[in-house]
């Protein structure tokens, strides 16, 4: 994707272009590195902009409702049916002066999609140096199992909620 590409597109369910909105950029309804989309139970768009270490909200006309940063630097996100939000960050890296968002370990934060509260947190379960490691891709089942689509390890892991 190049940087004149970072923008959301709505298509119609049959695949005609609706509108679009957008641009590069760390503002209001811009976007660096547009990473991941989730809705929740009343519509709303969630866009993971990891590039600006943000989840960004919008109604489904475009207009931004709100700018979300405890979830860190998303890869992906998932809300389930109770609002749930499952975000997760496979980049951050918990060491000053390496790697991408500083001081924030990587790893899949659970919380509300209501309020934005974390109430949650899976650590990455091999930290390690690399620049980018373990899941990108979340999701989670009725029971409250969480399962990671991991792009370093090419895996998927199961968390058993206790």
């Amino acid at each position: 994707m190049g940087r004149g590409n970072a923008r959301v597109i709505k298509f119609s369910k049959d695949g005609k272009f609706i509108k679009q909105w957008g641009s590069h950029g760390s503002g209001r309804g811009q976007f660096e590195m547009p990473h991941t989309l989730a809705f929740d139970s009343k519509g709303r768009l969630f866009v993971g902009d990891r590039g600006n270490n943000r989840i960004q909200i919008f109604d489904q006309d475009g207009k931004f409702l709100a700018e979300w940063k405890q979830f860190s630097r998303p890869s992906g996100i998932f809300i389930d049916k109770n609002d749930m939000i499952y975000v997760t960050d496979s980049e951050s890296i918990d060491k000053e002066g390496y790697g991408n968002n500083p001081g924030w370990k990587r790893g899949i934060r659970i919380g509300s999609a209501k309020d934005g509260a974390v109430t949650a947190f899976i650590p990455d379960p091999s930290p390690g140096t690399a620049i980018t490691s373990a899941a990108e891709g979340v999701t989670a089942d009725a029971q409250g199992n969480v399962y990671a689509a991991e792009v370093g390890p090419k895996d998927v892991k199961k968390y058993v909620k206790k």
